[in-house]
């Protein structure tokens, strides 16, 4: 590996301190955790979907160390998202470079998209058991233990922390809305309606043109997924299938999945379909939700249910945000803020069920008696005392026999929910 792209990689060998374009003022709230996890020994594992912050992070927790008086020889930042360089070259470059031997310091490694390094997680097993003074702090834009043989070899040597894209109070937090100035009327309301409309990717919250929006998300997101990622990683042959799945859920979110039905429509195996929504899932694009049963495992459950990851993508498939879909939007929000994992449909359906507590969705004027009925069912059936409806301005409890459902307008609800 040549030196030269190696110190392009990390210019505070020269410079002494980070530049400030890279290691941003802004730290999102997982900040916090990952400087904790700096103080020991397991490998940081900086998991979620590209553009939500995980190389900005990096950069900052690169900051925090050389601002702590950590000579900048002793921290290595390498990326493999366009380079096909062996993890072992990287490492023996540095060495050769700064002249450092392994076993004598504290040395911080930091490899960005380590995903596509073949063979890391072997090599990175092999430096972490022989040389414990290493700290490594590794990302990547999907799921890092897809494989089961990547689960076994890095077994009690890692931590992992997931990123989502921005939440409503980091948007608001980006923008100086502190709880000093959160007025509903004149700031919050006005804020939390193009939130949700645009969704949590910091770098178009200054977009206001559609199609400049359009472009990014595209190009910097989904493209680069669906056509880079995935097919390098799973060595499939048709992408533009991925793209169809994509929009397919993005433009009609909660749908049910129906592996056959879509077997037929794309002329596939329902196992490749199920392989394709698989590794939009494990991309971190989709979420998958499976039919609540209590004491069961509910991933277990056939039917599933698909909601795009974030708001983004929908905004970006559809020309026209109506008000059904706006009431869509903010269900997929709802979904997606408390990483759902199931549903209830039993005649009547539930949007969410999370720590055994049903929460609807009802982006309404007015909730009647009728839309609660599938939550005190749920309540009744399970024996479970509370459950929530989210709305769009109604506030009140609701005291039935079977227990107390809580509404709250959707826009205090994300705050709260911090």
């Amino acid at each position: 590996m040549e030196s030269l792209r190696l110190e392009e990689f990390n210019h505070w060998w020269i410079k002494g301190h980070v530049d400030t374009d890279l290691a941003l003022e802004f730290k999102r709230d997982i900040y916090k955790e990952a400087e904790l996890q700096l103080e020991n020994r397991f490998v940081i594992g900086f998991i979620g979907l590209r553009r939500t912050g995980k190389t900005t992070l990096m950069y900052q927790l690169i900051k925090k160390l050389i601002d702590e008086y950590i000579p900048p020889e002793r921290i290595l930042f390498f990326s493999f998202d366009d380079n096909t360089s062996n993890l072992e070259d990287v490492i023996k470059t540095y060495l050769e470079i700064q002249m450092k031997d392994l076993r004598d310091e504290r040395i911080f490694i930091f490899l960005d998209e380590i995903q596509k390094c073949s063979n890391w997680q072997n090599m990175l097993k092999k430096y972490y058991d022989l040389y414990p003074k290493i700290k490594f702090i590794i990302s990547g834009s999907e799921s890092l233990f897809l494989r089961k043989k990547t689960k076994e070899t890095l077994a009690g040597r890692i931590i992992e922390l997931h990123f989502t894209p921005f939440t409503f109070i980091e948007y608001l937090n980006v923008l100086g809305i502190t709880e000093n100035n959160m007025k509903y009327e004149t700031i919050i309301g006005p804020l939390f309606m193009k939130f949700i409309k645009k969704g949590g990717f910091p770098e178009t919250f200054s977009i206001e043109d559609k199609r400049y929006f359009n472009e990014y998300i595209r190009a910097l997101v989904v493209d680069k997924i669906l056509y880079k990622d995935i097919p390098k990683l799973f060595k499939i042959d048709d992408p533009s299938i991925l793209s169809v799945l994509l929009e397919l859920i993005s433009t009609t979110p909660g749908i049910y999945i129906d592996y056959l039905s879509l077997s037929k429509q794309f002329g596939k195996d329902r196992r490749v379909i199920k392989d394709y929504i698989s590794y939009l899932e494990n991309s971190f694009l989709i979420r998958l939700m499976s039919n609540y049963r209590k004491g069961s495992a509910s991933k277990l459950r056939k039917r599933k249910r698909a909601y795009p990851i974030d708001n983004a993508l929908i905004y970006l498939y559809k020309n026209e945000i109506d008000e059904i879909m706006f009431s869509r939007m903010v269900e997929t929000f709802v979904i997606n803020k408390l990483n759902a994992i199931s549903f209830w449909k039993n005649g009547n359906e539930i949007d969410a069920i999370s720590n055994d507590v049903p929460i609807e969705v009802k982006y309404q004027e007015n909730i009647t008696t009728f839309d609660i009925k599938p939550i005190r069912e749920f309540m009744k059936k399970f024996k479970i005392k509370k459950g929530i409806i989210i709305t769009k301005k109604d506030q009140r409890i609701i005291e039935t026999e079977d227990g107390i459902i809580t509404l709250v307008p959707a826009w205090k609800w994300a705050i709260e929910q911090t």
